[in-house]
């Protein structure tokens, strides 16, 4: 299934959009820049506005199912932000002032990774968002991405050799494991069955996929772009990248075989779907929403989110 029909969106404003997350209601993204306004939100991925947040240089988002959770790669000491509605935000302390970019949630806890730090400070997790503890790391790599499948948190890297990736049961105890490649891995999801992590390096050889986070083999990407962004839509996985033309988009069936995809716009940086919830399970859009990825830029002017529409796991709109 081919997935086109990419539009260009009006941004709330032209903050350098990093991350986004959908709760069942709204999309929520976050940016880097913007003063106190490094939020917006959207009930359908095509009308935005703007919200008011802590003024720090947010990386990362999640949903729990009652909070969405930021943090940041600045903020000192009060770093996280708490929302039930991604309207209203509150400071809650961090565990440690690291440069946090990548958090998720398993159903139980969040967990967060960080690009510096030592192994004792570049791990953290919370049961609600609002108190976090520091968890030791199976190394002290430059960790970039998070997600859960069910039974591990796996987090990719852009630093180590042969061990940019690591899992967690929990969160709590972490295994280094053997990367594919050492490439600058940005970015993973999960489809179900399996894990597919996408990197800005390499020559042919952007993605690596795992049906365990623990065993992981390298497949053809589809251009040698710079992809920082992936999401799965229980059809396909679409990746988005910060660079290329026209051609900023990927998709694959099942994170081995991936297509090139015309894109309207480049410099992507995240993307994230409307009918994903926390965990493994599936949240239905709002009445008459549809589907919908949405993805974000950190360059434009008022075009900085791009959409494709679908009927239910069919075809785009």
């Amino acid at each position: 299934m081919a997935v086109s029909n990419w539009v260009t969106r009006t941004s709330a404003a032209n903050n350098a959009w990093r991350a986004i997350a959908w709760n069942g209601t709204v999309f929520c993204a976050v940016s880097n820049d913007g003063t106190t306004t490094h939020a917006m939100t959207s009930p359908d991925g095509i009308t935005w506005t703007i919200r008011t947040t802590a003024d720090f240089i947010f990386r990362a988002i999640a949903w729990n199912g009652t909070v969405f959770a930021l943090v940041s790669q600045t903020g000192g000491a009060n770093g996280v932000q708490t929302s039930p509605d991604g309207i209203t935000w509150t400071s809650r302390a961090q565990a440690s002032d690291r440069a946090w970019f990548a958090i998720a949630w398993n159903g139980t806890v969040f967990a967060a990774v960080a690009v510096d730090g030592t192994t004792s400070t570049n791990v953290m997790t919370s049961p609600d968002g609002i108190t976090w503890t520091s968890r030791t790391s199976a190394a002290a790599n430059q960790w970039m991405a998070i997600a859960w499948n069910g039974t591990v948190f796996a987090a990719v890297s852009t630093t180590g050799t042969g061990n940019r990736v690591m899992t967690s049961p929990d969160g709590i105890t972490w295994t280094i494991r053997t990367s594919a490649a050492d490439n600058d891995w940005r970015a993973i999801a999960w489809n179900g069955t399996v894990f597919a992590a996408v990197s800005a390096s390499g020559t042919g050889d952007r993605v690596m996929t795992s049906p365990d986070g623990i065993t992981w083999t390298i497949r053809t990407s589809a251009s040698n772009n710079f992809w920082v962004a992936i999401a799965w839509n229980g059809t396909v996985f679409v990746a988005g990248a910060d660079d290329g033309t026209g051609n900023s988009i990927m998709t694959s069936p099942d994170g081995i075989t991936w297509t090139s995809r015309a894109s309207v716009v480049s410099g992507l940086t995240a993307i994230a779907w409307n009918g994903l919830g926390t965990g493994s399970t599936l949240l239905l859009p709002t009445a008459g929403v549809g589907t919908v990825f949405a993805v974000v830029r950190s360059a434009g002017t008022g075009n900085r989110v791009m959409t494709c529409h679908f009927s239910k796991f069919g075809s785009p709109t």
